[in-house]
């Protein structure tokens, strides 16, 4: 839990030090759901991406989390590359790798286990702008141990950062 605590800080620090130091109309931040059709789970995440300048690339991650259960947390983070094919202020379509990092842990008063996997996914997405933001849909496989081999859909919305 302490390693995924301090990634998850990490990547916080990252963003922050990313927001006050580029230009806003580069980063965007949000939320959304998502569904895995191995775990049958519904999850809510945050996401938050920075456009790179001078390349069709963007870079971030978000971070799920599915309702605690039965005494089963779960948590899952992903730091992805989006590869823009077609971005234009209407519409934008961009493919997804990076890596997946997925927690677990169990606690039923008298013991508690935890687990942590790593695995990595490749997908696609679009956004299409809504005026106050921009809607966006994905998929994407996630490659890793058996637990996490699955597909995930996931839709949401983001919006532009400002100063």
């Amino acid at each position: 839990m302490r390693k995924l605590q301090f990634a998850l800080l990490l990547f916080l620090g990252m963003f922050l030090v990313i927001t006050t130091t580029t230009e806003a109309q580069r980063i965007t931040a949000g939320g959304g759901v998502g569904y895995g059709s191995k775990s049958e789970d519904v999850n809510f995440q945050v996401n938050a991406y920075y456009q790179l300048p001078t390349l069709p690339l963007r870079i971030g991650g978000d971070v799920g989390f599915v309702r605690p259960k039965d005494d089963l947390t779960e948590v899952e983070t992903n730091l992805n590359v989006h590869f823009m094919a077609l971005d234009t202020e209407l519409l934008s379509i961009y493919t997804i790798t990076g890596l997946n990092v997925f927690y677990a842990r169990f606690s039923d008063g008298e013991t508690s286990s935890s687990e942590t996997d790593t695995g990595f996914n490749l997908g696609a997405g679009g956004e299409l702008d809504l005026g106050f933001g921009r809607g966006f849909g994905e998929v994407k496989y996630i490659a890793g141990s058996d637990r996490e081999d699955q597909w995930v859909f996931g839709v949401g919305v983001r919006v532009r950062v400002s100063n």
